[in-house]
């Protein structure tokens, strides 16, 4: 504040004089011939300094400013100006003592080692001096200024104040932003709003610039302070850009030789809304736009890669489908006939099972015609024997019959010899003609009759030789059939168990056929099934290629969007 008082007059080759609490003044009266005189000069001057003092101390309580003022002997307080006071009343619970009772009290019982300050405020060389101090968890500002007299005399200390814990808070999150903003991994340049000299570049851009200065009109060092017109060939179109915050933000992307570079201008105002200048947030952004270039070369391939893949995969349903349908037209055919070939499977095994049981009762029966059979050869065997001992007497008949039939010849003769005799004899004969007539007659009878038989017993060894061809050729045929029954038996045994092994294999077959209709049913349900999926698979790629045609407008779209960036 400078040499106090302020504004008092200045009162050459004075003595102090006590002004109301503790304040000295200086006056001189050795121009005043007179005591009284002197007196009322001074009386007059003292009134003046008195008003001087009232107004200069209404002037210190008035002040939005904290003061305080201390005696330089034992550093007692000896003013406290009405901010002060008020101040202090927030800082009570804070304080040793009550805020209307400061005044009169030594500094001293504000500071733990009170001998530093001492020596600190004895030295009007050590002042001005400024200092943070903490009471608590507020923070005060202290400036400490020498009062002097009108004659260069140190007075004493006089400190001005305040309560800077906000403004601590704040300073300490503004230096926190200021690192985050130099440290930060963004390029961040601002330019004042008239010059467009840049006045606040962060490391970042710095080092970011140190990549690209073999690019750049001066070294990434000395762009502080310059002119952003140096990096342009029309500096008057960013000017005139730049001049008016309504044409921001702006983007851009400007190319540095092979680099190409992304510019972001936001206009930065204050809190009652006025334009300070331009904020460009900027990056070397040719990698990506390599990247973006690829990425949309790749892209649009693998989407029209997807577009074809889907074109072809709904292609592919609708054959799989197509297929589908009609493997469920023949499995509904093969199931029919699986069904039908199980019914004849399982007649078949019935069929067989009857048979096995006809074969049984045929071996039976060639058994048993085998044993009848045996019983006939033996029974034509003795009637062979019999038929032949029957022709065997035919013919001893037929000896007996010639011999007869021999003897019915002489008898014959003896009676045509005795006709004869008898004719000769006249009537003495005539009986003996008759008996010899009668004889005749019965010799031809005899013979007729023989012959008869002979006849017949000739029939009879004919028939009997008959027979016994016949008889012989029956036993041979008997032993055939005999032998061919015995064949028959051992092929229906044989053909018994091949009945049997048919039986058990079309029980096998039935219950194959039986497995292969559910397996059929299966593949029925199965196929039905995968007709289902053939279906969704279809509706997936439908889907598919209106996702791939939704992704390339998405992608055109994005990409425009990212260029945009």
């Amino acid at each position: 504040m400078g040499n106090f008082p302020i504004g008092l007059p200045n009162l050459r080759k004075a003595r102090p004089i006590v002004v109301g609490n503790g304040f000295q003044v200086e006056g001189s009266f050795s121009m005043f011939a007179r005591r009284r005189e002197a007196e009322a000069v001074a009386s007059a001057e003292l009134t003046e300094v008195k008003g001087e003092l009232a107004a200069l101390k209404q002037m210190l309580d008035s002040m939005p400013v904290n003061v305080m003022m201390c005696e330089l002997k034992d550093f007692s307080i000896t003013y406290l100006n009405k901010t002060s006071i008020e101040t202090l009343r927030k800082l009570e619970h804070l304080l040793p003592v009550k805020a209307d009772q400061l005044l009169g009290r030594s500094i001293d019982i504000f500071h733990k080692n009170p001998s530093h300050q001492r020596r600190l405020l004895a030295d009007p060389k050590n002042l001005p001096h400024r200092a943070r101090i903490k009471l608590g968890p507020e923070t005060l500002d202290l400036q400490v200024s020498a009062i002097y007299d009108a004659t260069g005399k140190y007075l004493g200390p006089m400190l001005t104040w305040s309560i800077i814990t906000d403004f601590v808070r704040q300073e300490r999150d503004t230096k926190r932003l200021m690192r985050m903003l130099d440290d930060m991994p963004i390029n961040v340049m601002t330019a004042d709003k008239d010059t467009l000299e840049i006045n606040y570049i962060n490391r970042t851009s710095i080092n970011t610039l140190r990549a690209v200065e073999h690019l750049l009109p001066i070294k990434a060092d000395k762009a502080l302070g310059t002119c952003i017109d140096i990096f342009h060939k029309n500096p008057s179109h960013q000017r005139r850009m730049l001049a008016d915050h309504r044409n921001l933000p702006h983007s851009a992307k400007i190319r540095l030789g092979p680099e190409t570079l992304d510019l972001r201008v936001s206009a930065i105002m204050d809190d009652d809304g006025s334009y300070i200048g331009p904020m460009v947030t900027w990056s070397i952004i040719t990698k990506t736009v390599q990247v973006i270039d690829s990425f949309e070369q790749n892209v649009k391939t693998a989407v029209e890669s997807v577009a074809g893949s889907a074109d072809e995969m709904r292609g592919a349903a609708e054959v799989m489908s197509n297929v589908v349908q009609e493997t469920v037209v023949q499995s509904e055919t093969i199931a029919a006939n699986a069904n039908e070939a199980s019914a004849n499977v399982q007649t078949v095994a019935a069929a067989t099972e009857e048979l096995a049981a006809s074969v049984a009762e045929i071996g039976r029966q060639a058994t048993q015609s085998s044993t009848v059979a045996q019983a006939a050869v033996t029974q034509a065997e003795k009637t062979n024997v019999t038929v032949k001992g029957l022709a065997e007497a035919s013919e001893k008949i037929g000896a007996v019959v010639k011999l007869i039939n021999d003897i019915a010849g002489q008898t014959n003769l003896l009676a045509l010899n005795a006709t004869i005799e008898a004719a000769r004899a006249g009537e003495a004969g005539k009986g003996f003609a008759v008996v010899a007539s009668e004889v005749k007659n019965l010799a031809n009878q005899t013979a007729k009759a023989t012959e008869e038989i002979a006849g017949q017993i000739t029939s009879i060894q004919g028939a009997t030789h008959d027979a016994v061809g016949a008889i012989t050729a029956i036993t041979q045929t008997i032993g055939q059939i005999n032998e061919i029954a015995g064949a028959i038996a051992a092929a229906v045994e044989q053909q018994g168990s091949a009945v049997h092994e048919i039986s058990r294999n079309v029980q096998e077959a039935a219950g194959g056929t039986r497995e292969v209709t559910n397996n059929v049913g299966m593949l029925s349900r199965a196929t039905s099934e995968s007709g289902a999926a053939v279906g969704k698979v279809a509706n997936a790629a439908t889907s598919l290629a209106d996702q791939a045609a939704l992704m390339r407008r998405e992608v055109d779209k994005f990409l425009e969007e990212v260029k945009k960036l």
